[in-house]
């Protein structure tokens, strides 16, 4: 598992070496549409930015035009794996919780009712009931499935609140919202 992990880490760290050169070129193409955008409000829209810096003016153009996807992809993607460790020790732990508290039955008792009187299982007609006390001890891997997939869904929605509710509107508006 550790080597998972190991592995995991490394294509993060590529992925956000990548990010961090793509966003630099990024803010190199923005600045640039700042200038040109700017002069072109001083030239045909002065009474419309009068009031605002062009240090202003270049912050809201950037809040605008910046892609705000990769970043948000990146840190879902971050926040899957450094969340996984925990989650399966949470799992673990309430599994472990329900195994003692009685709420989960004990394969031998899972097992005893699902044979006939041949000793066959219903749904495994040639497997030795000690094969269904393996089966039926491994379900437990149902719980760790869905629970990390409940968990990396909440994660996608954390993020996904977050991309669309601080989501820009057309330059116009924010820098009618900036002035207020």
């Amino acid at each position: 598992m550790l080597g998972f992990f190991v592995v995991v880490f490394v294509v993060l760290a590529a992925l956000s070496a990548l990010y961090w050169r793509w966003r630099k070129k990024i803010e190199e193409e923005i600045a640039e549409g700042a200038g040109i955008e700017w002069a072109h409000f001083q030239k045909h829209d002065p009474d419309f930015v009068k009031d605002m810096s062009e240090e202003k003016f270049r912050e809201v153009y950037k809040r605008v035009h910046e892609p705000r996807f990769p970043g948000y992809a990146l840190a879902t993607l971050a926040t899957f794996f450094v969340s996984l460790p925990v989650t399966l020790a949470v799992l673990t732990m309430l599994l472990w919780g329900a195994e003692k508290a009685g709420a989960l039955p004990e394969p031998v008792e899972v097992a005893d009712r699902f044979l006939i009187e041949d000793g066959e299982l219903r749904f495994f007609r040639d497997a030795p009931p000690e094969a269904a006390l393996y089966y039926i001890r491994d379900l437990a891997g149902f719980y760790y499935f869905f629970g990390v997939l409940i968990v990396w869904l909440l994660i996608v929605a954390f993020f996904m609140r977050r991309f669309h509710g601080r989501r820009p509107g057309y330059l116009r508006d924010e820098i009618i919202r900036s002035r207020e």
